[in-house]
């Protein structure tokens, strides 16, 4: 097997599998893709500080496990038989790359490591390429390596170029396959009159029409950086259906998370949710300075509740040695009432007055739920839904453009689907969220001695303390009821001694019914590239590279990105997404085995004979003798290193 070089014109060589490339890639994640679960509450998360061995998501170490590449085949074994039947060109010519591999047979391929150099440009150097090749025995040298990835490169530009610049085009798609829809393509005007791409947004009408109608007026709010050669934030707004599992409403992609960009993703989300002020509605965040303004300016009167997952992660960075704090932290956001919030706050302060302090810096009655509004039932305290839809299109956040837009297209209308089915298979009064839920109030519910009084009035006494349940109001002093919409416990104990159904006194948000309306209808497919609309708008092009430093007031011109862009060096470092304390721990695993260098004259480890420096003082006949042994043993042993002979 050998590696070729592709023909000058990239156009001519390249674009005849581009668009099979994507679909395929596009088509793979979404019969690859799992539900996300249903989101569960007061459980401890596992947080990144807690771990003593961290590792940053995406960063290249040789010891980190990493997601396997995906291979194209249907039989990723390596195994051809008749009548065998692929998806597309591209699957073929991947099920005979893994034959040819497995069976050492000859074969001209030049796309080798094409979608690792487009995930990881500055990582997927030569010498990693050559290790890959000469695992697989192919002849290659460190100079075809380097041509070959040079080529790489010069493919990936023409293809992210070839993706801006029917953009428009693909917009007009969208809007043609579903009707009443909101996508726009925000655009600057560069110095010489370019349209340079600077913001996408997409709202489906049935989307939004069903988040309106059938889900809790509830958004989670976040941003996540896709990687690539256009760098850039994905921005999500997100829902919850009856089971409490993620619901996608809008996402759009901007150039850096600041006012600016949050203002404008708000406003179009404003009118198309029709939010008005915000009032009656929910939003949940982390404490990015530009979104906290938005939400300010355009939703002034929503309630605003911070991830809790975030302050934590603060109050950990300024207390690293509160090796204990988490709990304290965590019970207090949890507070269903005043005095247990009191009581929980008073635990604090014993334990250390200098994180007390910083706590009520924080204003927890923001982000405790006994200072929550009653009637929206939803009991967050953290932005878990976002965080579990940024890691189901973690894949797709490295390919180009459209394809990256596409794949959380199709997601979104592949996880409708599946919960359709499954919501319609469902025989239950309520979701099987709600069975979670009373699982865990089932042991300590028993254990209620329950008094009836006159007017629909209970006394349910746990642990020495009563409590005041109404069933008809579907209210308890201790106010869980109220906030969750569910059963708590003191409830459930009432309704265990009155021997009644407790799914009979669960909120209609939760309900099987309107878990099956969440799932009636979805987006409608969109149809392949060669059926787009023309617009005849003109050619948008890729936006410059923007700078590091953010500013917060407004985004810098296109003119002065292309500045910074070519001043600022990028360095490895640029290309990994700093992990946050805050977030779930990623351990690193045992680091492979690397090369030992050896000298070629003194035989000595970590150093070349270029290095070497020639000892002249005593001895030194002596140790050359030695050393002259030694080397020809460690030369001896470098000869048989296959990838230091590779021609």
């Amino acid at each position: 097997m050998s590696v070729v070089v592709p023909h000058e014109n990239l156009a001519e060589d390249f674009d005849d599998e581009l668009e099979d490339r994507d679909q395929y890639f596009v088509q793979k994640l979404v019969e690859e893709f799992e539900d996300e679960p249903s989101i569960l509450h007061n459980e401890y998360p596992e947080t990144e500080s807690d771990s003593e061995e961290e590792a940053e998501e995406g960063e290249p170490l040789v010891g980190r496990q990493r997601t396997p590449h995906i291979r194209r085949g249907d039989g990723p074994d390596g195994h051809l038989y008749k009548d065998q039947t692929f998806f597309n060109g591209v699957a073929f010519k991947e099920a005979v790359l893994d034959y040819a591999l497995k069976s050492k047979r000859n074969l001209k391929q030049y796309r080798l490591f094409l979608d690792k150099i487009r995930e990881e440009p500055s990582y997927y150097m030569p010498m990693k390429i050559e290790e890959q090749i000469q695992k697989w025995g192919i002849i290659v040298s460190r100079p075809q390596c380097q041509a070959a990835r040079n080529n790489a490169l010069k493919w990936i530009d023409w293809e992210y170029d070839q993706q801006f610049s029917r953009l428009r085009d693909y917009a007009a798609e969208l809007l043609e396959s579903n009707k009443d829809s909101t996508v726009e393509v925000d655009c600057l005007t560069n110095a010489e009159g370019q349209d340079v791409f600077n913001r996408f947004y997409v709202c489906f009408d049935v989307i939004r029409r069903t988040w309106k109608n059938t889900c809790r007026p509830l958004l989670g709010l976040d941003g996540t950086f896709f990687s690539g050669k256009i760098k850039g934030t994905v921005l999500v707004a997100m829902g919850r259906d009856a089971d409490n599992r993620i619901y996608p409403v809008a996402w759009g992609v901007v150039s850096v998370e600041n006012f600016d960009n949050w203002q404008w993703f708000l406003r179009k989300l404003k009118i198309d949710l029709q939010l008005n002020d915000g009032d009656q509605y929910i939003i949940v965040s982390d404490r990015q300075k530009g979104l906290i303004k938005a939400v300010q300016v355009e939703l002034p009167k929503t309630e605003h509740r911070m991830c809790v997952r975030h302050i934590y992660g603060n109050l950990k960075k300024k207390h690293p040695s509160k090796k204990h704090m988490k709990p304290y932290i965590w019970n207090l956001a949890w507070s269903y009432n005043e005095p247990e919030f009191l009581e929980n706050l008073d635990r604090l302060f014993n334990y250390d007055s200098g994180v007390y302090n910083d706590v009520m810096k924080q204003n927890p009655r923001s982000w405790c739920r006994a200072f929550y509004k009653k009637g929206n039932y939803c009991e967050d305290v953290e932005n878990n839904s976002t965080e579990s839809f940024n890691k189901t299109i973690k894949q797709a956040r490295g390919k180009a453009f459209v394809p990256m837009l596409e794949t959380i297209r199709r997601l979104a209308m592949a996880r409708i689907a599946k919960r359709s089915a499954k919501s319609h298979g469902h025989n239950g009064i309520c979701t099987p969220y709600v069975a979670k839920f009373l699982e865990k109030e089932h042991e300590e519910a028993s254990k209620c001695i329950v008094t009836a009084a006159t007017n629909g009035y209970y006394e349910a006494k746990l642990d020495g303390c009563p409590y005041r349940v109404n069933l008809d109001r579907r209210t308890c002093s201790c106010h869980k009821f109220e906030i969750c919409g569910i059963p708590c416990k003191h409830a459930y104990g009432v309704i265990m001694v009155k021997v009644k159904v407790p799914e009979d006194y669960v909120c209609h948000w939760f309900r099987t019914a309107t878990w099956k309306r969440n799932y009636e209808e979805g987006p409608i497919p969109v149809r392949g590239i060669k059926f787009w609309p023309t617009t005849g708008a003109p050619k948008v092009h890729p936006p410059p590279v923007p700078d590091k430093s953010e500013d917060k007031s407004k985004d810098p011109s296109v003119d002065q990105l292309v500045d910074q862009s070519k001043s600022k060096k990028t360095t490895k470092a640029d290309h990994k997404r700093k992990r946050g304390v805050n977030e779930s721990p990623t351990k690193k695993a045992p680091k492979l085995k690397k090369r030992i260098m050896h000298c070629g004259v003194c035989g000595d480890a970590n150093h070349n004979s270029r290095k070497h420096k020639n000892d002249s003082n005593k001895g030194q006949g002596e140790a050359s003798q030695a050393n002259l042994t030694q080397a020809e043993s460690s030369q001896g042993t470098l000869t048989q290193a296959p990838s230091s002979q590779a021609t």
